[in-house]
């Protein structure tokens, strides 16, 4: 696996959302480095790491703790990103001795009434010529493959972006993933397997035995419904949810300051 480490002292791993694409997080990583050791990390089969199976979340799960055995650490604090989220909240429930405090960054939530409520709001984002754009992406990607399914993806994700913003005028600021190939059938391998686990209803149980303190964070403008990561808030004992004013999904793109006090609190008193 690529990986990338900066910084002193108690260390956090920053996990990259997608799932499929790859490292992003440079910016939050220099927001706390004069407090933590911070890794950064390509997921399996994403950017810079080796494509290798299987696609699956426990082995995404396992390749997290992998990390951290190799870095020789007992414990540390796992920060995720959108589907790092995800992932981050399921490496507490799985290793609870080796999280020592978790970060859940605008995140999804586990009720699976998110999804329709996300396509809402991102469509009403969109003008109206973009909305019937999409939608005709949207079938021809039921007959696509090879080089024009890679096309219509890639148009569908630009046209889209825009609406991860608070202020959409942003979006150049957006982080652009053409440096290295998107990995679409790991996408579409984890959401099935993650949609599986929303609808089994197991997952809240799951969560409300979490005990590491635990920041949920998000900005206000986010299109994934708030009420998602507020449930995570409320599972979680020892949480808080913290929504940053005047930021999308990515809060540190266009409230940076505020991104970077609410991280830096939480670091150095996760109990307050």
């Amino acid at each position: 696996m690529w990986t990338a480490t900066q910084g002193y002292g108690a260390p956090v791993v920053l996990c990259h959302g997608g799932p499929g694409i790859y490292d992003y997080l440079g910016p939050v990583a220099a927001m706390i480095d004069d407090l933590t050791t911070v890794h950064r990390y390509d997921q399996r089969g994403c950017g810079r790491s080796d494509d290798v199976g299987p696609y699956d979340v426990p082995t995404l799960v396992d390749d997290l703790d992998a990390l951290r055995a190799y870095w020789g650490y007992a414990a540390w604090t796992i920060v995720g990103h959108s589907w790092g989220a995800t992932l981050a909240l399921l490496y507490a429930i799985h290793y609870p001795e080796r999280t020592a405090r978790l970060v859940y960054m605008s995140g999804t939530g586990i009720d699976p009434a998110w999804h329709q409520e996300y396509r809402r709001n991102r469509e009403a984002k969109l003008a109206p010529a973009e909305r019937e754009r999409l939608r005709l992406l949207n079938e021809e990607l039921l007959t696509a493959s090879g080089e024009e399914l890679e096309r219509i993806q890639t148009e569908k994700s630009s046209l889209l972006g825009r609406t991860e913003l608070y202020d959409v005028r942003r979006v150049g600021d957006v982080p652009r993933y053409d440096r290295f190939p998107i990995n679409y059938l790991l996408n579409e391998a984890l959401c099935a397997e993650m949609r599986l686990m929303e609808d089994a209803g197991h997952l809240n149980s799951q969560v409300a035995q979490v005990r590491a303190p635990t920041l949920v964070v998000d900005g206000e403008g986010d299109p994934r419904p708030r009420l998602g990561r507020a449930q995570i808030a409320e599972l979680i004992p020892s949480s808080r949810h913290t929504t940053i004013a005047g930021a999308g999904h990515e809060p540190w793109i266009e409230q940076p300051e505020a991104t970077a006090r609410v991280l830096r609190d939480f670091l150095v008193d996760p109990v307050s």
